[in-house]
């Protein structure tokens, strides 16, 4: 994954804010709340994830 394209970093964005809104909602609702807690925690995951790759990715080019 190239995680210097830009395109890729806002249509990651947009579904995050997407599935952040949908928890919103849910949790709103008062429905499906162990739902919610799972989007969130995948989003949050994901974000991590991301951020641990983003850090990596940056050192091995410091070193090159």
């Amino acid at each position: 994954m190239d995680l210097q394209d830009p395109r890729g970093w806002v249509f990651y964005y947009l579904i995050c804010f997407v599935a952040l809104l949908w928890v919103g909602f849910l949790s709103a609702q008062g429905a499906m709340i162990f739902v919610s807690l799972f989007l969130t925690l995948v989003v949050l995951g994901f974000s991590v994830i991301l951020c641990v790759m983003l850090i990596s990715e940056m050192k091995k080019e410091g070193q090159d």
